[in-house]
């Protein structure tokens, strides 16, 4: 079965979108990867494209919308069986492939189990909802922009930072595409937006609500592996900052991964997207930690930062 590996970012996730290609090539996942960027710069472009198999389309500047947006977008545009979507602010530490085309039947996509769950909507429940649930004011929401079915098809969301699916269900990327053209304002607030309860997550909302609607819906697999096998796990780094900024106490703990797939890289010769940051440098290992604890309080650290003449943007 052939895959794409497809992947979007502004020029401020250049490292992350490098990172997450290392971390392919480095554990033999030789998949295509199709990257869409916003107002990169010829020597962005130079450093993805240095690694074989990667096609970067670029525009000048924003569509309107976040580029988170795109997802639906940039997945139909390749040809392969599969189609995965990897958000860039994440790293494979194994050989990944086997996951991501093994249910063709099914949307491999990660499903939040009740905590998780409770924990995304945690402000919008109503004393007549069950806790863990989705809400009914957002179902509500969901049931009538989709405008399909009546009945969910899912208890919990989804969380969308990967998604693998067979090109036989392109409806359901198509359905995505014309629902965030639909429902989503032609702005970009980034990647989450208060102004609409149902839609807080843009596009992933987008996404949860055509799952749980739309006649063009695949179910989520119940086979998601991504965060099962230890040797081959995707690892979101999720919050701010990211891991080429600072890290946080969330993420701190795959310093040491993360650090080697920057060494392994230049010692194969591949250049990196710009000086390397002092929070990918193995010689700030402790400061990285001591520093980590801060991460919520970001423009604090960069001042204590600054006091060290570590400059970061």
């Amino acid at each position: 079965m052939s895959n794409t590996i497809v992947a979007a970012s502004d020029k401020n996730y250049i490292w992350g979108v490098w990172l997450l290609i290392v971390s392919m090539r480095k554990n033999s996942m030789n998949e295509p990867v199709l990257v869409q960027g916003e107002a990169y710069s010829e020597s962005d472009i130079a450093a993805l494209k240095q690694f074989s198999d990667v096609e970067v389309l670029n525009r000048a500047h924003s569509l309107g919308r976040n580029i988170t947006c795109s997802k639906p977008d940039a997945m139909l545009l390749p040809d392969t069986d599969y189609i995965t979507w990897v958000d860039c602010d994440g790293i494979f530490t194994g050989n990944c492939s086997r996951y991501l085309t093994a249910d063709p039947e099914h949307i491999h996509i990660g499903v939040r189990g009740v905590m998780e769950n409770a924990e995304v909507f945690s402000k919008r429940y109503e004393a007549n909802d069950t806790f863990g649930s989705i809400p009914a004011k957002i179902l509500d929401t969901w049931r009538k922009d989709v405008g399909e079915n009546t009945e969910p098809a899912l208890s919990t969301s989804c969380y969308c930072c990967l998604i693998s699916i067979h090109r036989s269900h392109r409806a359901l990327l198509e359905k995505w595409r014309d629902q965030i053209h639909k429902v989503l304002p032609n702005d970009d607030v980034g990647v989450c937006d208060t102004r609409n309860p149902a839609y807080l997550q843009t596009d992933d909302s987008v996404l949860n609500s055509v799952l749980c609607f739309s006649k063009a819906a695949v179910p989520p697999t119940d086979k998601f592996m991504l965060d099962k096998d230890p040797s081959a796990m995707y690892i979101h780094f999720a919050y701010n900052p990211k891991p080429w900024q600072m890290w946080n106490m969330y993420t701190i703990k795959h310093f040491d991964k993360t650090v080697k797939l920057v060494e392994w890289a230049v010692a194969q010769g591949y250049k990196t997207p710009g000086p390397v940051p002092f929070s990918l440098q193995r010689k700030y290992r402790k400061l990285n930690h001591l520093l980590a604890r801060f991460g919520k309080n970001w423009a604090r650290a960069k001042k204590v930062l600054r006091r060290f003449g570590i400059v970061i943007r």
